[in-house]
């Protein structure tokens, strides 16, 4: 018996017309596809797109996620950056390094003096204030009978603070206002407040061996660079060369007070609005007895003004770009000022409480 095959069957079917683009190849039980069908390509090509427009939408909403997140963490940073750097100076107010007794203000000294004054008799009657702020008002101009017409492209309605106190750095500055305090009582003056760039006119002691006795046989006290700074928001953050606004990115400055001039100096960007509590003690404990309010948003007079102890200081941060379909509605409760800014840009506000160590700490 022959149980080899002597013949196959092979069946060819071929599409015709625009029915198929293949054929199928039959041979014993098993079958070949050679190509497809217009339904099935039109079909394949649809779930394609599908798969093609979930994956172009997922990575879209990746990346609008990912820069908001972007444009959050940068917010925060500025805003707690700010307050920090504002919460730092406060602390040191007041600070005129081993001077026991705060300088007094003199009796000619009648109203807040001007804090953008380069003028060295200015400087020094102002030591007895340490801190000196203003409410926000509709321009620098109008700011305490323009007393801060240095500040330049000031943003309406931002309060303004101004620190006084020496540096926590030693070594003398030909750049700035020196300040050297005396440790012997043989010296003429307790202290000295120059801005001469000669250190050589610095003439106190300190009282180390041999000692004060001779006085001219003890050594020189340090020299200390000593600061007058004024914080505020300006409506930009870089200028032109003619200074006008180069952007419109709200930004903390600070202006340097020195014999030369002033210098600004742009802090954190994204700084809309900044606002300020005082404590005044009237007491004389070194705590705050009273703090400023929305009718009162700063002490009445220099005495309420040599007796603020304490500082709230409020700061609102916002994005520095817009985000798309978006509107902020909410009001922001900046101590005294109530800010409703509007328009599409995110927002977060900032508070704290700082005692303003060396005042506070002579009365103790």
């Amino acid at each position: 018996m022959n149980f080899r095959s002597h013949s196959s069957k092979a069946a060819t079917s071929t599409s015709i017309g625009c029915k198929s683009f293949g054929r199928t190849i039959v041979t014993g039980r098993q079958s070949m596809q050679l190509g497809m069908t217009l339904v099935e390509l039109m079909v394949s090509i649809t779930i394609g797109l599908f798969l093609v427009l979930g994956l172009v939408t997922l990575f879209a909403s990746m990346s609008s996620t990912r820069s908001e997140l972007d444009k959050s963490s940068r917010q925060i940073e500025n805003g707690r950056y700010a307050i920090q750097m504002l919460s730092d100076e406060t602390r040191h107010a007041g600070y005129y390094g081993s001077l026991v007794n705060s300088p007094a203000l003199p009796s000619s000294v009648t109203s807040l003096p001007d804090p953008c004054s380069t003028d060295l008799t200015v400087i020094r009657n102002s030591m007895g204030l340490p801190i000196q702020g203003y409410a926000g008002a509709a321009s620098a101009a109008t700011l305490s009978a323009g007393n801060l017409g240095c500040l330049t492209n000031y943003m309406a309605n931002t309060a303004v603070l101004v620190v006084r106190r020496a540096s926590t750095n030693v070594g003398f500055s030909s750049a700035s206002f020196n300040i050297q305090v005396s440790g012997c009582a043989g010296d003429a003056a307790p202290y000295l407040v120059l801005g001469d760039s000669t250190a050589g006119n610095f003439t106190l002691h300190k009282n180390i061996s041999p000692g004060c006795t001779p006085i001219t046989g003890a050594a020189l006290a340090d020299i200390t660079p000593y600061l007058t700074r004024i914080f505020f928001v300006s409506s930009c953050s870089t200028l032109t060369s003619s200074g006008a606004c180069n952007d419109s990115v709200p930004t903390l400055k600070r202006i340097d007070i020195a014999p030369a001039g002033r210098t600004t100096t742009p802090l954190v960007e994204g700084i809309e609005n900044i606002q300020f509590d005082y404590g005044i003690d009237s007491s004389l404990d070194g705590a705050p007895d009273l703090y400023t309010s929305s009718a009162t948003p700063t002490p009445t007079s220099l005495t309420d003004w040599q007796n603020v102890m304490t500082l709230r200081i409020y700061v609102l941060a916002r994005n520095l770009d817009q985000t798309a379909g978006y509107t902020d509605t909410r009001t922001y409760q900046l101590g005294p000022v109530s800010f409703n800014p509007g328009g599409a840009y995110k927002r977060h506000a900032y508070s704290e409480l700082v005692r303003i160590n060396n005042p506070a700490g002579r009365r103790e």
